[in-house]
């Protein structure tokens, strides 16, 4: 320690983590409930005592790091990791508390998952404790896991893949976009319009649909599709969630896009006026994910394997779309 190392501590390198994670100062304030001035006062003193510069200072707005910067980020991540790991072995096998579950996803997985990892948590005798979290999108769901706010989560693929290397990721399924569209419109006029790319029956709701204020990952395929199959139609609403622009189709005024397991989470009120045809196009690879260390804890496998299981039977395998062939159009629809 005569390098002026001793000060160094874990603390500095969480709050050094979270930084480079989070992609910025602004964002690492939510992400560790610290101030601003804080994180800067704390990596400062962290750069202080390793006589380097980590994060290069600038106009940039995204984190960039120095060669010892990237060093010690994978140096953090290891040590971090194994500290977890140690503490994690050590409460379940000395303090007897048994396992917490501190369980994360977003909102349009929310209703569906709360119900299916609640019912896995029970039978596992080790659990003593689920917390469910909500977050905003797929990536705050990966920052939680990386911030270990979270152990458990589940997100799109493209946003836990940058952490690869620190989780343990299981494919779920593959959520499919699914057209929302008013069930007062005959499925035959439907493909009709879809076949012909003329509004047949002259529905007004199929001349508008609505788009998403947060574009989601997957906006692309559906605006392609829109100017596709329903060129005359036109982006008339607005919405900040996918519930709200389901909503919104359901009134009648409109149609929508919406990932498929948003479905289960709406009321009823709200499902049975409507139909949803499957587009044949993928929204996202819903994944399982969890700190690797947490695989030699077996009560924690066993439970995320029970969590697979009941997926796979609940959602992957449970009835799904009537699958219609109608020629140029390969629509499935679900009434």
């Amino acid at each position: 320690m005569s390098r002026g190392l001793s000060n160094v501590n874990l603390k500095q390198l969480e709050i050094f983590r979270a930084i480079v994670v989070a992609g910025s100062f602004t964002k690492a304030v939510s992400l560790t409930e610290l101030s601003q001035p804080t994180l800067s006062q704390q990596l400062a003193n962290l750069e202080k005592q390793l006589q380097t510069q980590l994060i290069v200072r600038g106009k940039k707005t995204a984190i960039e790091l120095t060669p010892a910067g990237e060093f010690w980020l994978a140096r953090t991540a290891e040590i971090l990791s194994k500290l977890d790991s140690a503490l994690t072995t050590h409460f379940d096998l000395f303090v007897e508390q048994g396992i917490i579950v501190k369980f994360g996803t977003t909102p349009s997985l929310q209703g569906r998952f709360d119900e299916l990892i609640s019912g896995a948590a029970v039978h596992i005798p080790q659990i003593k404790a689920l917390n469910i979290h909500s977050y905003l999108d797929s990536r705050h769901v990966a920052d939680a896991l990386a911030a270990h706010r979270i152990n458990l989560g589940i997100a799109s693929l493209s946003s836990l893949e940058e952490q690869k290397s620190s989780l343990q990721i299981v494919h779920l399924y593959d959520d499919r976009i699914v057209w929302a569209v008013p069930a007062s419109i005959p499925v035959e006029d439907v493909i009709a319009t879809v076949q012909s790319r003329k509004n047949v029956g002259g529905h007004p709701s199929l001349d508008r649909f609505v788009t998403l204020g947060q574009v989601p990952p997957w906006y692309a395929k559906s605006a392609d599709w829109y100017r596709d199959k329903l060129p005359f139609a036109q982006p008339f609403f607005s919405s900040a969630t996918h519930q709200s622009a389901v909503q919104i189709a359901a009134s009648g005024h409109a149609t929508c896009h919406t990932p498929m397991t948003l479905i289960p989470n709406l009321s009823e009120s709200v499902r049975s006026r409507l139909r949803y045809y499957d587009i044949g196009e993928i929204a996202r690879r819903v994944c399982l994910a969890y700190p690797k260390h947490l695989q030699s804890i077996r009560p924690f496998v066993e439970f995320t394997s029970q969590v697979h299981d009941i997926v796979n039977a609940e959602i992957v395998r449970s009835p799904g779309f009537v699958v219609l062939k109608p020629e140029n159009a390969a629509l499935a629809y679900r009434s």
